[in-house]
């Protein structure tokens, strides 16, 4: 009976959710057969790229997106902006645009909290339990995409972060080669591969449908949101503006970057010996202590159980 009941109640959330995002029956015959329609007058080869995309992007991202609709009506503007600027830090994941992550959302809600109220029907705990079970889990399920974005955007800043200073020098070497800044920042992003490749190219693309120099970077500094590279670009600014040499800023600033990533790589070094001390007393410690003490303590309780018989 319980279980029919947990079942019952997961198909009930799935429905109303289901209900909320997609049109009525009507409204999809109709889009379905104008779609038709409309790819029966088209050609196969203007088809056939929808066609070879994933499924995440032909299915999942469209129920997403209508799902996101009722929700983001009322939200307003400045937060949907922060999120996509959030989204732009992580690297654009899935290419998911501001909608589309808060019906992510609220997906991961209806699903952690359909899987909870299973669980607890199931179970055969206090109702106050069940209750700060079903709190818990509906917490963890807004939190979740929300932690895994964050993540995203430490993982790329440490990308980032780490392949600088190595194209600052190609920049540098490429400078001082003859080449203009423009033509090493094309060159460094065909010889580079990573997320800082990724935003020289989309600042050269910036660039080619007529956005200035000063604007692309900022534009990329702001994405990264990393004070190294903010103050890259605040360094390339300054020189265009005072007519100073760029090969000249590009080295001084490849040599401060190196000098940055020893001095991380020292910092890190530095804290092994407090990292390593807690597996060190609770996991190597004990064995140790087992292997030495264990056969002069068998033998202490062998000599005392001898003396007192």
């Amino acid at each position: 009976m319980l279980f029919l009941i947990s079942i019952l109640s997961f198909s009930t959330v799935t429905l109303l959710t289901l209900g909320i995002a997609m049109k009525g029956e009507r409204a999809i015959l109709a889009e379905r057969i104008e779609n038709l329609r409309l790819l029966m007058d088209q050609d196969i080869e203007t088809v056939a790229p929808e066609l070879v995309q994933p499924f995440s992007i032909r299915v999942l991202k469209p129920w997403l997106a209508r799902i996101a609709d009722a929700f983001t009506r009322r939200m307003p503007a400045n937060a949907l902006a922060a999120i996509d600027a959030k989204l732009e830090q992580a690297g654009s994941p899935w290419r998911l645009k501001a909608a589309e992550y808060v019906g992510l959302k609220v997906l991961a809600v209806v699903v952690f909290i359909s899987c909870g109220i299973a669980f607890f029907v199931l179970s055969d705990m206090v109702f106050i339990y069940k209750l700060l079970g079903l709190l818990a889990v509906g917490v963890i399920g807004i939190s979740l995409p929300d932690s895994l974005l964050m993540q995203s955007i430490r993982e790329r800043q440490r990308m980032i972060r780490r392949s600088l200073a190595d194209c600052l020098d190609l920049l540098v070497v490429c400078t001082e080669a003859g080449l203009g800044f423009d033509q090493a920042v094309a060159k460094v992003a065909e010889r580079i591969r990573g997320p800082l490749a990724y935003e020289f190219r989309r600042v050269l693309q910036d660039m080619s449908v007529g956005r200035s120099r000063a604007d692309a970077l900022r534009a990329m500094a702001k994405r990264a949101d990393l004070p190294e590279l903010t103050a890259f670009v605040a360094a390339i600014h300054q020189a265009d503006q005072l007519g100073v040499s760029i090969a000249h800023v590009l080295r001084v600033q490849a040599d401060s970057m190196r000098s940055q990533r020893n001095l991380r790589a020292r910092e890190a070094a530095a804290k092994l010996p407090v990292k390593m001390l807690f597996p060190l007393v609770f996991c190597i410690f004990p064995a140790i202590f087992v292997v030495i003490l264990g056969p002069g303590a068998i033998q202490v309780f062998r000599a005392l159980g001898h003396i007192g018989n």
